[in-house]
């Protein structure tokens, strides 16, 4: 069971909340040409097998971490999009917390002036802030978030069955920001 929220605007799209919703990024991603799941190494070992048949396809896994939002880490993905030879009309799915949320976003509003989005946020800061409102950026030299583009989801899948693997400071931490 799960429940679905209609976001207008200039972009409209769905937020799918609830227990097991990961499982439909198999099907939403198969309206697509392609796709690439990109994931952390952690969130992979937990999560990536909810994916359905998307976790036998191209998947690149990153290191966790704040370290790993940088330009040569964008390029890494850019890189990777053109190995699996996807076009147009495929699709990056994001699966995992605000890192790989902004990574994956930024790559696909870069990766051939633009494809969709699929936002599988596993943290509760991820699935209350970063995910939804199509928010993407690197981290410079210079500070935190200073390249970056705005590119709407297609889909969230906020699965809340991810929140039961978080240590409990990482779900004080998205407590903290449902409060703000």
């Amino acid at each position: 069971m799960h429940t679905t929220i209609g976001i207008e605007g200039a972009a409209p799209h769905e937020v799918r909340i609830g227990a097991g919703v990961l499982s439909a990024a198999d099907e939403l991603s198969a309206a697509h040409s392609g796709a690439l799941v990109l994931t952390d190494e952690t969130v992979a070992g937990l999560h990536l097998e909810r994916l359905g048949e998307l976790a036998s396809g191209p998947v690149l896994r990153l290191p966790p971490g704040e370290s790993s939002k940088t330009m040569a880490t964008l390029e890494r993905i850019l890189d990777r999009l053109c190995e699996a030879e996807l076009d147009r009309d495929a699709c990056v799915v994001a699966l995992g917390g605000g890192v790989v949320g902004d990574l994956g976003g930024l790559a696909a509003a870069l990766f051939k002036r633009g494809v969709a989005v699929i936002q599988c946020p596993t943290t509760l800061l991820a699935q209350v802030d970063a995910s939804v409102g199509g928010k993407t950026a690197v981290n410079l030299a210079a500070g935190k978030n200073l390249a970056g583009a705005f590119h709407t989801p297609s889909v969230v899948l906020a699965d809340i069955a991810t929140l039961s693997t978080l240590p409990a400071e990482e779900v004080r931490s998205g407590l903290g920001e449902v409060l703000k």
